[in-house]
């Protein structure tokens, strides 16, 4: 007990005195700074006065200035001079780093010796700081495992980077260098970019391949369409032509079809043996035969399978990351689908929210991990309702489009709005523009831009907000409202919102509220496709631009309909790859063999722009 008691109150670990032979070494030379800053940081100290005199040296330092007059001239304007304990604390200082640094000569040795020092015992005072939050952590009775262990293992990472790696090096890997700068000159180049080509991985669509040059590390990849358009069948290809090219491990989660539905269909894509047989196990002996030889190529494989149903992201996070702990090797996850993906959010907030958060948490689970994430999504129903059922990106899941009346602003300080319908003409289907407003931050920028608006019919709500001030929107279009995108669906009268106001020729945005939302019409409307991060301004209001934003590649699947008499025939499925932050968008054509679900390529260009 009188053991636990002194635990309690231990000095948290720390090394004052090289703290202050550190500082008073830079005073006394403060050439030696300059091999300093890389390695600390202000926050690496324990006392406080340690780490303002050293936040004051890094500002002079940027001014080109450092030297003890103008330190102490600086602190003095601050009156912070008295807070470090004066002039009489900085000659302490330079007093501690002569008595214990005799030598000039080894004075480098020295200096790295007391970084080593500082930064040790700011890992350890990390370690238990970090510590005490995860045991706070589990504490809370309302919290997950999965949350739980999400949390701990970000703390650890935070640690783990805050140590020093820069000297660790691989000996087979200073050999390599070593001879190849002997006998060739620009190999090491050579061999550096060979690996990273090795490590993109090749869909084995060679159309795709030339369009998005593979998939890369950290990338999150949408593949969206109707319902039994072909989605995971497409997804399954990609996984079967990577795993037998490079022989990599892969993770699917299957939130709507079970493991054994999975295995049919990378059997019989593989065996080109029907999907119904395989189902009904009718088989003959030839196919047996084929069978068990397509069995021992993919039991060699590594393909993880987690079907479990109304998985949260969380769970998706803790699982991968577990998976490429036991498993380094583990390079593509396939996520089916985004709709059906969970979150612990309360029940005021919205799905649209929730699919931003979770579209959110992908995309840095990718980064996180340093491999590609294929994640299935749906299409919104409104591509039903059109003549024209060619999906575009804005069909995605909560987007949403503005009416044709609305007038918008495309360039900054101008007091006057532009419509629409003054720069296009009336039988265009899509208009190319240089430059629009960018609203992000609560800062207006200018954004240049290669894209397009699409023009195409859909139901049409009008807003109201004062007497002249009315905004014509689809139901899924976003605007801002306490510093949260809403879309109308989940909007009622009397809420508080984002607009803009014009002040000295600059934008101010100002709370308002909607007086009313009726019904209009069913009539022409655009979306404004644009890059990441856009948001813009429509009749005085803050609008999303109602992209995927969190997505680096977002492909579409658009089949054609078919009869009953087509159902197992062979169809060319049109892929239109709407947005790609690698390289051009375009589309390009696969046939699919319904029978297997095999996706194969064709001889057909690529028809790029949408020009289908």
């Amino acid at each position: 007990m009188k053991n636990l008691y002194h635990n309690k109150h231990l000095i948290l670990p720390q090394n004052y005195l090289a703290e202050e032979i550190l500082l008073g070494t830079i005073f006394v030379h403060p050439k030696i700074f300059y091999n300093i800053i890389a390695s600390i940081k202000a926050e690496y100290f324990f006392l406080e006065c340690h780490k303002i005199i050293y936040t004051y040296l890094l500002v002079i330092n940027k001014k080109n200035k450092l030297n003890l007059t103008e330190f102490i001239y600086t602190l003095a304007n601050t009156h912070d001079l008295y807070k470090i304990g004066g002039i009489n604390k900085i000659l302490d200082l330079m007093k501690q780093s002569q008595i214990f640094i005799i030598s000039f000569q080894n004075l480098n040795i020295y200096v790295q010796e007391l970084i080593d020092l500082i930064q040790y015992n700011y890992i350890k005072r990390l370690i238990i700081q970090y510590g005490y939050n995860i045991i706070q952590l589990a504490y809370i009775t309302q919290i997950s495992h999965h949350d739980l262990y999400n949390k701990a293992s970000s703390y650890l990472n935070l640690t783990e980077n805050k140590i020093p790696k820069n000297n660790i090096k691989i000996f087979k890997n200073l050999m390599s260098e070593f001879l190849l700068n002997i006998k060739y000159k620009n190999s090491i180049n050579k061999v550096k970019n060979n690996l990273i080509q090795n490590k993109i991985l090749i869909s084995g669509f060679s159309e795709l391949d030339k369009l998005t040059f593979g998939l890369f590390q950290g990338d999150l990849i949408v593949i969206a369409g109707r319902p039994s358009t072909g989605k995971t069948s497409f997804a399954i290809n990609i996984a079967n032509n990577i795993i037998h090219k490079t022989k990599i491990s892969l993770c699917i989660f299957s939130l709507e079809m079970s493991n054994k539905q999975i295995l049919n269909k990378f059997i019989s894509i593989n065996s080109n043996i029907p999907l119904k047989k395989l189902i009904l196990k009718n088989i003959k002996k030839i196919e047996w035969d084929i069978i068990i030889k397509t069995c021992y190529k993919l039991i060699n494989t590594e393909i993880y399978i987690d079907d479990k149903p109304n998985i949260s992201i969380d769970y998706i996070e803790y699982t991968s990351k577990l998976l490429k702990k036991e498993n380094f090797n583990l390079n593509l996850i396939i996520i089916d689908y985004l709709q059906l993906i969970q979150t612990n959010f309360s029940n005021n907030i919205n799905r649209t929210q929730e699919l931003n958060y979770v579209t959110r948490k992908l995309k840095l689970l990718a980064q996180y991990l340093n491999i590609p994430i294929i994640v299935l999504s749906q299409l919104n129903r409104s591509i039903e309702n059109r003549s024209n059922k060619k999906p575009l990106l804005s069909d995605l899941k909560d987007s949403g489009c503005i009416g044709l009346l609305n007038n918008i602003t495309l360039v900054k300080n101008k007091k006057n709005n532009l419509n629409i319908k003054s720069f296009i003409k009336p039988s265009s289907f899509m208009l190319k523009i240089n430059k629009i407003e960018n609203f992000h931050n609560k800062l207006s920028n200018k954004v240049n831009l290669n894209q397009y608006i699409f023009f195409f019919t859909q139901y049409i709500f009008k807003w109201r907000i004062k007497k002249r001030n009315i905004l014509l929107t689809t139901y899924n279009h976003k605007y801002i409202v306490n510093n949260i995108w809403k879309t109308i669906s989940f909007t009622s009268e009397n809420v508080f919102f984002k607009q803009d106001k014009n002040i000295n020729n600059s934008y101010k945005p100002y709370n308002s509220y909607i007086q009313k939302i009726i019904f209009y019409n069913y009539a022409i409307c655009y979306d404004l496709n644009t890059q990441d991060f856009f948001n813009f301004i429509c009749n005085q209001i803050i609008l999303h631009n109602s992209i995927e934003q969190d997505a680096d590649v977002v492909m579409i699947l658009n089949q054609r309909e078919r009869n009953d008499t087509e159902i197992n025939q062979n169809d060319l499925i049109n892929i239109i790859l709407c947005k790609n932050r690698n390289g051009p968008i375009g589309s390009f054509k696969l046939i699919f063999c319904a029978n297997t679900t095999l996706f194969k390529n064709t001889d057909i260009d690529i028809l790029t722009n949408y020009n289908l």
